[in-house]
């Protein structure tokens, strides 16, 4: 078999990730790890983290110690200040790790080195600001109330955005009036009161409509000079921002959308943290489906909930998603109701990024399909029943295609003869014969009709006392046992019940009893053991004899065929042990045999 390494994916994981336990030595670790932090080591397992991190102060060691309380910290970008002196920012992200009893046992920790991205960041804004002072750049309107001269003035930008004409004159009363009424003309003309008393500045989203009357989405920046206890000039800038506002209010009616579809939907749902499987969010569909309230779910890991054989797959599956090796997360599991019965199920699950291709979030969707899988069992098992049932007609159609062909022929033969014949005394003879061939052609047709009902009539099982059906059997054949001095040793308990068909116990018991009288040796003492106990929900059993046995090289395949006989007995008719087998299979049990020639046979059934 071979060995599962679970953390191989962890390992080759394209993001810098490490687990450690409760003393915060490394349990495993990413090759990006080492390379985001310029580590010496290739391999840090049994590594400590302050030994590696030395600079790590006692916040960090607080935090640590909160986190493996059940404590999740994360932090978008923050800057750290290596040893070396060296600055480096981190987008990380460290939360507890869980058992398969659901006790915290370490901690998982993932970051990114994000330092080019915000060097990158700090000079846009930096840019971003300049742009915003300067009026004259594309998009970005500026604007100016000079209270030394009483003239407001607006930038080509500025005038564009509200729809007016280049020689367009402003003035402070109307340029208030471009936002929409209510609320946002209440909260510009608070906004640029309170500027022009205290000096403050303000950034604002509102809403104005044009000149046109179209409606726009605008963000205001209001600064003020003060001179004196007394503002002398109040400017900013103006920027339509319509496209942003509506993009970002698609966004939320999609996260709102997702959200009502994700709480009404009648499959269930999970939101999954994809680094520790950690259930972040569920749904009633799932609570209902496993019989478990949300907050039974939610902070739990997925781990705890699915059966441990089908862990590694589910771990996998999702390593595969991490890795890019796969775009969807499909698979069939057993989850684990309150009552520890498990579900089958199947999973398809979606990973969400972030702008940086950061993983976030694993959606998943889970259906029930037991009774799918209920049903391929019931429909494996009818298309086995009708093989067995199609096996049963056509060895029969042989059996009986042979052997009336051969009392035919006989029959045949005899009545030639018998018109060919001039002396009275063998015709006589032809006579006595063709009696003996129809009464033998009477016990295979009732032989025939024995089978035919095995298999066509309904079988009535009931609960019944074995020991107390197999005693009532002995003593209807009490005399052949006295006769041939057999020991039989009936080794059950008086209380030992089955489920079965009395008439068909009463003939297996009766088949097989006379089958190991029959072939007993004839120089030594017959015994014979019947034992039963249960196993497995089910009840074996076992007839065992010490006779003649079977040579099971020759004859093991055709022990329970009709009409096969292996010792060459007169009163052979080899259709006792065929007859058992069936009237075993008709109650849906099974029997097998084990035999040694001049040793002895053991009969298994099982019920």
């Amino acid at each position: 078999m071979v060995k599962i390494d679970k953390y191989s994916a962890i390992r080759q994981a394209p993001v810098a990730i490490a687990y450690l336990d409760k003393n915060l030595n490394y349990v495993a670790h990413s090759s990006k790890w080492c390379a985001d932090y310029k580590l010496p080591h290739k391999d840090l397992t049994g590594m400590n983290h302050y030994d590696l991190f030395p600079e790590i102060g006692q916040e960090w060691r607080d935090k640590h110690q909160q986190v493996l309380k059940g404590s999740y910290e994360s932090n978008p970008a923050e800057l750290f200040v290596r040893h070396d002196g060296t600055e480096q920012w981190i987008k990380w992200s460290v939360g507890p790790t869980y058992d398969d009893d659901g006790n915290i046992n370490g901690m998982v920790m993932s970051s990114e080195d994000i330092t080019e991205t915000m060097e990158i960041k700090m000079k846009i804004d930096r840019e971003h600001q300049l742009l915003l002072d300067a009026s004259n750049k594309a998009k970005i309107g500026s604007w100016e109330m000079n209270y030394l001269t009483n003239e407001l003035y607006w930038s080509d930008v500025t005038k564009m955005i509200h729809e007016v004409d280049m020689d367009y004159v402003p003035d402070v009363s109307t340029g208030i009036e471009f936002y929409k009424p209510g609320y946002n003309q209440k909260k510009i003309t608070k906004l640029f009161t309170d500027s022009n008393a205290t000096g403050n500045s303000y950034d604002v989203e509102l809403q104005i409509i044009t000149a046109k009357g179209n409606e726009r989405w605008v963000r205001s920046v209001i600064k003020a000079d003060m001179e004196h206890g007394k503002c002398i000039r109040q400017y900013g800038t103006f920027e339509d921002i319509t496209e942003r506002v509506l993009i970002n209010l698609k966004y939320k009616q999609a996260v709102k959308r997702f959200h009502d579809g994700f709480q009404a939907s009648g499959v269930g749902m999970l939101v999954i943290d994809p680094l520790t499987l950690k259930i972040k969010d569920s749904n009633p569909s799932i609570s209902k489906m496993l019989d478990l309230d949300k907050s039974n779910l939610v902070k739990t890991s997925l781990e705890n909930h699915v059966r441990k054989e089908d862990f590694p797959g589910l771990f996998q599956a999702v390593a595969d998603l991490l890795s890019e090796q796969s775009n969807h997360l499909i698979l069939d599991l057993n989850l684990k109701k309150s009552t520890g019965r498990y579900v089958s199920c199947s999973l398809m699950g979606t990973l969400l990024e972030d702008e940086y291709g950061n993983p976030v979030d694993l959606i998943v969707q889970i259906l029930d399909v037991s009774e799918v899988k209920k049903k391929e069992l019931e429909l494996q098992s009818s298309t086995q029943q009708i093989k067995k049932q199609n096996e049963r007609l056509l060895n029969f159609a042989h059996i009986v295609s042979h052997n009336l062909r051969s009392h035919s022929s006989n029959f045949e033969v005899l009545l030639q003869l018998y018109v060919q014949e001039t002396l009275e005394e063998d015709k006589e003879n032809i006579i006595k014969l063709l009696k003996a061939s129809s009464s033998q052609l009477s016990e295979t047709i009732n032989h025939l009709n024995d089978v035919v009902a095995v298999n066509i009539e309904k079988i009535e099982l009931t609960r019944m006392f074995l020991k107390e059906n197999i005693f009532n059997v002995m003593e209807n054949i009490s005399s052949e046992i006295a006769k041939h001095d057999i020991s039989v040793d009936v080794d059950i308990d008086d209380d030992f019940i089955i489920v079965a068909s009395p008439a068909y116990m009463e003939s297996i018991i009766l088949n097989l009893l006379t089958n190991s009288i029959k072939y007993r040796k004839k120089d030594v003492p017959a015994h014979i053991r019947i034992s039963a106990f249960k196993h497995k929900n089910k009840c074996r059993i076992i007839f065992e004899d010490n006779g003649i046995g079977i040579d099971m090289k020759q004859h093991g395949h055709k022990v329970f065929g009709m009409y096969k006989t292996f010792h060459g007995n007169k009163d052979a008719r080899g259709i006792g042990l065929y007859m058992t087998k069936n009237q075993v299979e008709a109650m849906g049990g099974t029997i097998r045999v084990q035999s040694t020639k001049d040793v002895g046979t053991i009969f298994k059934i099982t019920l």
